[in-house]
């Protein structure tokens, strides 16, 4: 449920104080975390500025109109949500949403009263939008009465959310879902992919953004729609590999976020297959951490035993192993731990969901903090695993 704060929170209250000073033409942002140790990004106003602009056309901002702020303002998320209200004179609605059973965390304090009105715009992680959504629909409410363009960030899909959309019904007031792909580097996303209605499979880049994938491991060459006549003549066959992007965001410098695609040349858009730093390279296997997470996900549903892999609190590594080079490791914080079956977890217990290659090998109990924001993971490096 929605909770209206009666106020801007004080770090949102600051950002906007400083995005105001005309004078400051250079801001700092806090990388998640999420990959790698978190870091400072230094991004100009213009940068900014484009990224706000990229997506107005698909997204629709408009002034008067009403957009959310749960995002926490110290994030990319929250920010570029005040930087879009304040660019296009939007009304900033301050809220808070209750997780229910998608978080350990209390529900907000009642003293803030429910909201109730439309928004046309609202930006959510996954998993946050997961838990909204269900809400409404247990009321019986119509998502379309209620809001008009749901952006979601942070994070892959969910399946959970993919499935429950499938659902919706499709009469009623028009509204939209899009997933953005992007990062603090880009100062938010720099391609959409609609989840409702009509659901799309790949990415659409943002207008005037160059796509291109590394064209392999040991060479700088660069493979895209406009350099690789090849790739068109061959669509069926479509080209793979690390991406590359260009643009204005970027001041036209090509920009690698450690990013695993599959282009489409024909349509300039692409298919996300995983991180390239979160790979693991097991007996000569090479596993793509997020897709075994979401073949997870998708399936645990459908077996009992396996409900509490429902949880966001957890997540897939690699680990060092002295026979297979590295191994599957299912990092979970104490509190998921305590709550599962005494029975021994096996290897085995994943074979609905997982081929025998990957099966998570070792157990690793991680901080509770790696889970503190919603929908987020602050993934250790492997050096940090193996000391737990």
């Amino acid at each position: 449920m929605l909770y209206l704060l009666p106020e801007l929170p004080a770090a949102a209250q600051a950002f906007l104080a400083d995005w105001k000073d005309k004078g400051r033409n250079v801001f700092e942002f806090q990388t998640s975390g999420t990959t790698g140790p978190a870091r400072i990004c230094q991004l100009s106003r213009q940068q900014i500025l484009h990224a706000a602009a990229s997506s107005q056309a698909t997204l629709g901002w408009a002034a008067g109109q009403s957009v959310g702020l749960v995002l926490p303002a110290t994030g990319m998320g929250g920010r570029m949500s005040l930087v879009r209200a304040s660019v296009y004179g939007m009304h900033l609605v301050p809220l808070a949403l209750d997780l229910g059973r998608l978080s350990n965390k209390p529900a907000p304090p009642t003293e803030h009263p429910p909201y109730t009105r439309y928004l046309d715009h609202l930006s959510l992680v996954p998993s946050q939008a997961l838990a909204l959504l269900q809400h409404w629909l247990d009321q019986g409410m119509d998502p379309g009465e209620r809001i008009g363009t749901l952006l979601l960030g942070g994070g892959p899909e969910v399946s959970d959310l993919r499935k429950m959309l499938e659902r919706v019904p499709a009469e009623g007031r028009p509204w939209r879902v899009f997933l953005g792909f992007g990062m603090t580097e880009t100062a938010g996303h720099f391609a959409l992919r609609r989840l409702f209605p009509h659901p799309e499979p790949s990415y659409t880049p943002s207008p005037g953004l160059e796509i291109s994938i590394e064209f392999n491991s040991d060479s700088d060459q660069e493979s895209s729609p406009e350099s690789n006549p090849e790739s068109q003549e061959q669509p069926h066959n479509p080209p793979t590999g690390p991406l590359i992007i260009r643009g204005p965001v970027t001041n036209q410098e090509p920009l690698r976020p450690r990013e695993i695609v599959r282009l489409n040349p024909l349509e300039g858009t692409f298919e996300w297959l995983g991180r390239a730093d979160l790979t693991i390279q097991s007996g000569g296997h090479t596993l793509l951490t997020d897709e075994l997470e979401a073949q997870i996900r998708q399936k645990a549903g459908d077996y009992p035993e396996l409900s509490w892999l429902l949880s966001p609190h957890w997540y897939l590594a690699p680990l060092q192993d002295p026979v297979w080079g590295e191994q599957v490791a299912l990092c979970l914080p104490l509190s998921l731990l305590e709550t599962l079956p005494e029975a021994p977890l096996r290897p085995d217990i994943f074979a609905p969901c997982l081929p025998k290659a990957a099966y998570p090998r070792y157990l690793v109990v991680v901080p509770e903090d790696a889970f503190a924001i919603a929908g987020k993971v602050r993934r250790l490096d492997p050096k940090a695993l193996a000391l737990l």
